[in-house]
């Protein structure tokens, strides 16, 4: 077989496992095995024959070595990009090989094809990209404060949740907007798409494996008469990327906001607790969504009811369940539970060392999960631990340089967590008179008039504490209350975490303070870091690994 027909076998083969990077797969064979035989790529020079009495060729035991060394290699790499690509935080949950997108999904036990967006896919550039490592560099600016960030198939991000700040009876608030925009990569710039079906605060975001992305519940603030009205949504929408457009997704069993969701082995997503339309405010249901019929059906309920939790799918299919504030009394909560996609049920695991709210939850690619900082009633953490699914407990790991919370994390091509922002204080404020909740019927239920409000930076969300009327009340309005706490420090700093040493390092500082940014590692090994809570919201920049 001459190298021209060689090429095309393994183009073809790697096109199995990574569509677009077949071609980078592809040169990583060709290399080695030309550097082993010294013949020039694409030469059709056939190696010298060693003289036999039957004139057959041998092949050398180290050559066969070599090009089972390069093959490792180039299905490491080729498979590694087809993670990346469907957005897996590191690892292959479920024994799969596509995952979704922010922690919150995990891949398949069969393969799924992607399908092709109507955009190219940027050139991977990690090899020939002349920036500095562990440096920061602005990017364009986007077009609006943006709180959601999705990694789709074809390397493209796409933003969601541009909100405005307004005062509405002394509290201030963000209200949401429809507007979406994608950056790409490749020219490093932010262009609008389709516009949502309804602006969403708290929604769950999940891309699933067909390529479209999820968008589940959710709620939204709005004046009515000097009074503050939120509305819960138990509808979903879909964005299809080859159209650019966003389309209704059907409904759940009932409204819900500020909930846990992941993709399943299956390519279901699993949508859990929340804040609901229960009389207690907290949600304890789950139910699935199945992409092909495009509809919702219930399944077990939690251990413990709980809103702004998070939920990260192991690798062996279940879903770790993580934080969040408890039923009734807004505390963190430090148990955590799993839910087994074979039983359809949730069942409790062990407890983490600390209570944490706001810390950052990352799979690695060993299979264990990273747990950092976030804040209690006591205030920012510097402590992290790790939690192993083969034994079910949690154990504390290296602490980070700096306490943070509302800070957030991103798993890197070599297996490293890069820590980012986030604030270093807490803060108390008044959070004004005149509030009202719109309940399904649509009667409003007026709250305290007058409250006080503690920041406990669950989750991506500022959350009430105390003072109001009732728990139901307290967590109607956790979903969008920004600028209504006393100013917090703010931090630049950015720290890696190596989970063979457990220890956390300090790495480059980004170009400007951000709490509870959007983080998405790209196709190409850059991490983009856009819009936070800033003092330019629109901004964003990328850091090269």
């Amino acid at each position: 077989m001459n190298d021209t027909d060689l090429e095309q076998g393994l183009r073809e083969h790697f096109r199995l496992f990574a569509p677009t990077d077949s071609d980078h797969a592809t040169k990583l064979v060709i290399s080695s095995l030309r550097a082993r035989r010294g013949a020039p790529l694409g030469s059709r020079r056939e190696p010298q024959r060693r003289r036999t009495s039957t004139h057959e060729t041998r092949v050398r035991p180290s050559t066969l070595a070599g090009i089972a060394a390069a093959l490792t290699v180039a299905l490491v790499a080729g498979f590694g990009f087809a993670v990346w690509r469907t957005g897996l935080n590191g690892g292959l949950p479920g024994g799969a090989a596509s995952p979704s997108a922010t922690g919150s999904a995990i891949g398949s036990t069969t393969s799924a094809s992607a399908t092709p967006t109507a955009q190219p896919s940027p050139t991977l550039r990690v090899a020939t990209r002349l920036k500095p490592a562990h440096e920061f560099s602005p990017t364009a600016s986007m077009n609006g404060r943006y709180t959601t960030a999705t990694l789709l198939q074809d390397g493209r991000v796409l933003m969601t949740g541009d909100y405005t700040r307004t005062t509405v009876g002394g509290l201030t608030v963000a209200i949401y907007s429809r507007s979406a925009e994608l950056y790409d990569p490749a020219t490093d710039t932010f262009t609008p798409t389709g516009s949502m079906v309804e602006a969403r605060a708290g929604a769950s975001v999940t891309a699933l494996r067909d390529g479209r992305v999820l968008f589940a519940g959710g709620m939204n603030f709005a004046s009515d008469g000097g009074q503050l009205v939120s509305t819960q949504f138990a509808t979903a929408e879909l964005y299809d990327p080859k159209t650019g457009q966003f389309s209704f997704a059907g409904s759940m069993s009932h409204a819900r906001y500020d909930h846990a969701a992941a993709l399943l082995a299956d390519g279901e997503v699993l949508i859990a607790g929340g804040g609901g339309t229960q009389e207690s405010g907290l949600d304890g249901t789950a139910e699935l969504y199945e992409p092909k019929t495009g509809t919702f059906r219930t399944t077990g309920s939690m251990v413990m009811p709980r809103t702004q939790s998070t939920a990260t799918p192991l690798m062996d299919g279940r879903v770790l369940i993580t934080g969040g504030l408890q039923i009734g009394s807004q505390e963190a909560a430090a148990q955590a539970e799993l839910y087994d996609p074979a039983t359809g049920r949730f069942s409790p695991t062990g407890s983490m060392t600390t209570v944490r709210s706001g810390a950052t939850v990352t799979l690695l690619r060993n299979g264990k999960v990273l747990i950092a900082g976030g804040a209690p009633s006591t205030g920012p953490l510097a402590t992290a631990e790790s939690y192993d699914p083969k034994t079910g407990q949690f154990s504390p790991t290296g602490s980070m340089i700096a306490s943070r919370d509302g800070h957030t994390a991103a798993l890197l091509y070599d297996g490293r967590v890069l820590i980012a922002g986030g604030w270093t204080s807490d803060g108390v404020g008044d959070v004004g008179q005149n509030l009202a909740r719109t309940r399904p019927d649509g009667a409003k239920t007026s709250l305290a008039t007058s409250a006080s409000c503690q920041r406990v930076a669950a989750g991506r969300r500022l959350s009430t504490a105390a003072g109001y009327d009732s728990p139901l009340s307290a967590s109607s309005v956790g979903s969008a209350i920004l600028g209504a706490v006393a100013p917090s420090t703010q931090l630049t700093s950015v720290e890696l975490y190596d989970p063979e040493t457990g220890t956390f390092s300090s790495t480059g500082s980004m170009g400007t303070m951000r709490t509870l940014p959007t983080t998405t590692a790209l196709l190409d090994g850059r991490v983009l870091f856009a819009g936070g809570d800033s003092p330019d919201g629109t901004s964003a920049e990328l850091y090269q690994p």
